[in-house]
């Protein structure tokens, strides 16, 4: 199963140099997602990771930088949900229902979220039973093209393993409520523990 990671909405003083360390990890894949992100912030960020990590790294905003910085990719949402005209990159998108998921059938991989009681927007229920995913991957719905997001931990991932997901994408259990880099080591271990429980 494939470990994506989304970064939080906001910025934070220490960000890149955290991400930076995430890459070395192995880390293979980023969601930059600052949905009130000014551009010109985005680009201070990105100029504080390797560029040889910048082939690894998905937007979520501001999409015409990822021809600036050579990206992986796109990831759609109701703030952009357009594809760029001649985009080649790699493009997903967010589903919250598996009928979503059907009519993605043509991207790159889709989030279903959120697949439990998230852990960085409270009071954001999980949207599935756990037969429902079962059920869903008997009909090939949930596929490796599918990722599961949403409360997504080392305590909670063994009940999906078997399911079928590609993969999982993280927020809250890696980042914590309130990151910054004296957090660097901790969120560096986090990563290391999500992996390992993934490849178990």
């Amino acid at each position: 199963m494939k470990l994506i990671a989304i970064t939080t909405p906001n910025f934070f003083e220490g960000e890149g140099l955290i991400l930076t360390a995430l890459f070395q990890e192995g880390m293979e894949r980023v969601h930059l997602r600052k949905p009130q992100g000014d551009k010109q912030v985005l680009r201070l960020l990105l100029d504080t990771v390797p560029e040889v990590f910048h082939s690894r790294i998905v937007l979520h905003d501001h999409f015409e930088l990822t021809s600036e910085y050579n990206l992986a990719g796109i990831h759609l949402n109701s703030r952009n949900h357009i594809i760029p005209e001649g985009f080649k990159g790699s493009i997903s998108r967010s589903c919250h229902s598996l009928q979503e998921v059907k009519e993605n059938r043509q991207l790159d991989y889709v989030f279903l979220s959120p697949v439990f009681e998230s852990i960085s927007k409270e009071g954001y229920g999980s949207g599935f039973s756990l037969e429902t995913l079962q059920d869903a991957a008997s009909h090939k719905i949930i596929n490796e093209k599918v990722i599961a997001l949403g409360g997504i931990s080392n305590e909670t991932i063994p009940s999906i393993r078997s399911i079928g997901f590609g993969g999982v994408a993280v927020l809250g259990a890696l980042w914590g409520k309130v990151p910054d880099i004296s957090q660097k080591e901790t969120i560096i271990n986090q990563y290391k523990n999500i992996q390992l429980c993934l490849k178990r």
